[in-house]
């Protein structure tokens, strides 16, 4: 137990103290004179120093608190320690990631922050790069919430005037997901490389099998008579056979070398149906058949049968093509040949079945050429001109009234020309309807026009190597004898609907009533065509101009129509002959005819029994009535469309206007045409 100090002891150290306080006083004054001294001695700072020192205190506030924004903006864990690994600064994701905070860690060591094992590894890291004076990337891991963390971190060793280690500063980054990721990539490659091992010893043992195979297939395709190969899908070519040169006259190591000679070899206008195929083959995966033709080496044309087949592995998928190339001219040849043929037999056929229909229409006609009866000085010389053309193939035009035999004529040149094995063709210009002459004549294909429902013959076509007879030529329209001296003068022609060019060896006969001389000064008849048709003229005249030819006419007729009718006529009286002979006859031998025909018809008895209006004489017309005289034309257009209400509008045939009237049907569509009659429209 210690002892209390006595009165005196205490008084002694209470002087002591004062003693030593009062020393204190009197140094602390001197300091205070000192610096009033300094102070009076020291002149004043400029005011520019002081703005100036300010300043900078104020830069230097700023860079230190964007510096400190910055580190706790970025998303690493920043720090920077002394050299004694006391820490000087951490940023805000350091204190987040590691679970701190920065205001505490300021002064601490790792020690502070992490275990013992961890904190000693940091540390030693840190002096080994402020030893080396270098930066480094370090991988520093920890145990963070029970599990394991990995950081890569930029270490910079940091230095001040004289060149001494101050400290370290850092910057780190949690690369734990990357670190595994790296893990199970190597565990990945590493189980890979075991399976491509397994597979890369099955694949050898799969290629020298597939060696074996293709050696085989190798010595079967090089002697193999067809030109085959292998292809890949970017074109290149695995084997070509060597049959290809004697099919395509290049060896096959040329077509290895240059993959695009195959198609090279292909001629331009088949070469779409190669790369529609090649195309399609892709597409499909399947084999396919075509056939084109290539040039051989020595510039003869091979065709090519081409057969494809894709090549596909076990899981499905394409891996070429192999092909065969099959030289077939020899086949293709015939087998064009053949259908050239069949063509040429299909045409003469139609050209059988034509020349059918035509005489099938033929025969339904009433007349009978077999004769021309005349003996007048006139008639005598048509015959006469008629035997001097006859045996050429000069174009003929026939000129004459209606009725007066231009047909028959007509006939009987051809009858005595060198194409008589052949039908006379025949076409009425005048009965046919304008937009329908042009297919009658030159033929149409199918779908030519509205109506156009199969392909049709042409006349000129029809008449090739015959005699075509256009009938009342005057009345073709002017656009289509452009077409028709055409023909004349080159023998080409084109059906509708085809721009094919056509020729025909057509010997033409033409027959008119008009004057045609006349109808092309007044620009309704081509002058050209009437030259190319009026080479050879035949003029036959009119009735009324060889009178001595009427009763050889008459007997000829009442013979024909006894025949056809069943009678029994042996004689005409005299004043019937003489009446017939009176008459002016406009309808000339056709009126003639028509008119016996109708008096056989009426007759009872062997004697012929006429029935023919009598002329009227100057002097009956003088005592008319003149007001009672109507104009021809109009009693010729009442009398044909009395004619024809009567018929019902019928024109041709049995009980038709034409027969009632006893013209011709192509007459009478002119006097029609003339008149300007029109057949009403039809009832609803």
């Amino acid at each position: 137990m210690a002892l209390k100090p006595s009165r005196e002891e205490l008084q002694s150290r209470i002087s002591s103290l004062e003693t030593e306080i009062n020393q204190r006083d009197t140094e602390i004054e001197n300091l205070r004179k000192q610096v009033a001294d300094m102070k009076e001695k020291s002149p004043p700072l400029p005011s520019d120093s002081v703005k100036a020192y300010k300043e900078t205190k104020n830069d230097l506030e700023k860079s230190r608190q964007l510096i400190q924004t910055l580190l706790d903006t970025i998303q690493g864990e920043a720090f920077i320690k002394d050299a004694k690994g006391t820490y000087l600064y951490v940023n805000k994701a350091y204190g987040n990631d590691f679970g701190v905070d920065p205001k505490e860690v300021v002064g601490k060591d790792d020690y502070f922050v992490f275990s013992s094992d961890t904190a000693k590894v940091l540390r030693e890291n840190d002096q080994r790069i402020m030893a080396a004076r270098k930066p480094e990337n370090v991988e520093e891991s920890t145990i963070l919430n029970g599990r394991p963390v990995t950081y890569i971190t930029n270490k910079v060793p940091f230095f001040d005037d004289d060149g001494n280690v101050l400290g370290i500063c850092g910057v780190g980054f949690d690369i734990t997901h990357q670190k595994t990721l790296e893990r199970e990539l190597k565990e990945a490659k590493a189980d890979l490389e075991n399976k491509v091992q397994e597979r890369t010893a099955e694949l050898s043992k799969t290629v020298a099998e597939l060696s074996k195979a293709e050696l085989r297939y190798r010595t079967v395709a090089d002697y193999t008579y067809d030109w085959e190969y292998w292809t890949n899908l970017d074109g290149s070519l695995n084997y070509v056979s060597p049959s290809c040169q004697r099919v395509s006259g290049h060896p096959s190591r040329q077509f290895i070398d240059t993959p695009s000679l195959f198609k090279e070899i292909i001629l331009t206008e088949d070469q779409h149906i190669w790369e529609d195929h090649y195309h399609d083959a892709r597409a499909e995966q399947k084999a396919r058949e075509i056939q084109f033709r290539i040039r051989h080496k020595n510039g003869s044309i091979r065709w090519i049968e081409h057969v494809c087949h894709p090549i596909i592995d076990d899981e499905g998928e394409l891996l070429g093509f192999r092909a065969s190339n099959r030289d077939v001219t020899n086949r293709k040849n015939n087998e064009l040949q053949l259908q050239e043929a069949y063509l040429e037999i299909k045409s003469l056929k139609e050209q059988l079945e034509a020349d059918q229909i035509y005489l099938q229409e033929e025969i339904k006609t009433e007349h009978d050429y077999e004769n021309i009866i005349g003996d007048s000085e006139v008639m005598q010389y048509v015959l006469f001109r008629l035997q001097q053309v006859a045996p050429t193939n000069t174009t003929v035009l026939i000129q004459g009234e209606t009725g007066t035999g231009k047909e028959l004529i007509a006939r009987a040149i051809h009858n005595a020309s060198q194409r008589r094995e052949r039908p006379l063709i025949k076409v009425d210009c005048a009965s046919l309807p304008s937009q329908l002459i042009e297919s009658e004549l030159f033929g149409h294909e199918k779908g030519a026009f509205t109506h156009a429902l199969e392909k049709r013959v042409g006349r000129f076509e029809l008449a090739d190597g015959a005699t075509l007879f256009l009938d009342e030529i005057g009345e073709l329209p002017l656009e289509l004898q452009a077409k028709l001296l055409r023909v004349l003068q080159d023998g080409e022609f084109e059906r509708l609907g085809s721009s094919k060019t056509m020729n025909t060896d057509v010997r033409v006969i033409a027959a008119t009533n008009r004057d045609l001389e006349a109808e092309a000064h007044n620009k309704k008849f081509r002058m050209d065509l009437l030259y190319r048709l009026n080479v050879f003229t035949i003029s036959m005249p009119p009735l009324r101009e060889r009178k001595e030819d009427i009763g050889p006419l008459v007997e000829h007729i009442i013979h024909k129509m006894v025949r056809k009718l069943g009678k029994h006529i042996q004689s005409i009286p005299s004043d019937a002959l003489r009446q017939l002979k009176d008459h002016p006859w406009p309808g000339n031998v056709r009126e003639l005819e028509n008119v016996i025909e109708r008096a056989v018809i009426h007759t009872q008895g062997s004697r012929l029994q006429l029935d023919l209006v009598p002329r009227q004489t100057s002097s009956s017309v003088q005592s008319a009535n003149r007001e009672s005289i109507i104009p021809l034309k109009k009693v010729e257009r009442d009398y044909i469309l009395r004619a024809l209400r009567q018929t019902n509008w019928k024109l041709h045939g049995k009980n038709g206007a034409a027969t009632l009237l006893d013209i011709n049907p192509s007459t009478l569509r002119g006097r029609m045409r003339k008149h300007g009659i029109q057949r009403p429209p039809l009832k609803a």
